[in-house]
């Protein structure tokens, strides 16, 4: 068993990024950042528990949908000029992505004991003249 801490990024496909086309067409529509060309959404989990058979498993079962995601480990690369944030969960609070991906897990291997999952989103916004200030309005 690894208890090594593992991270890994998944990604919607383009072609079925829904989630990010609506937050960028929000953006440009309501908040009127006119310059944003391109917006990536990428969840983030870490994880503690798991075994190499059941991690290289989770990843294609659990965590994500290989005809519609793409799944990076852990690195994710950020083109130059594109600026990109985090959001996660303080401690205590409940994260009920993390906990149905820690109880899916589990269902890998359930001799052992309940995986460790944190997730988070990461942002990726790219165009021309992006601030810090426009950033923060996100």
């Amino acid at each position: 068993m690894s208890e090594s801490m593992r991270r890994i990024y998944v990604e919607k496909k383009k072609e079925y990024a829904v989630e990010a086309a609506g937050l960028l067409a929000d953006l440009v529509g309501t908040l009127g950042m006119t310059q944003l060309t391109g917006l990536r959404i990428v969840n983030r989990y870490d994880i503690a528990g798991l075994s190499d058979e059941d991690y290289e498993a989770a990843k294609r079962v659990v965590l994500s949908e290989p005809p519609v995601d793409t799944v990076h480990d852990e690195t994710l690369e950020i083109p130059e000029g594109v600026k990109s944030f985090a959001i996660e969960l303080l401690p205590g609070q409940y994260d009920q992505r993390a906990d149905s991906a820690a109880q899916c897990l589990q269902l890998l291997s359930p001799e052992q004991a309940k995986p460790k999952v944190a997730c988070a989103k990461v942002y990726a916004i790219e165009g021309n003249g992006v601030t810090g200030e426009m950033m923060e309005a996100v």
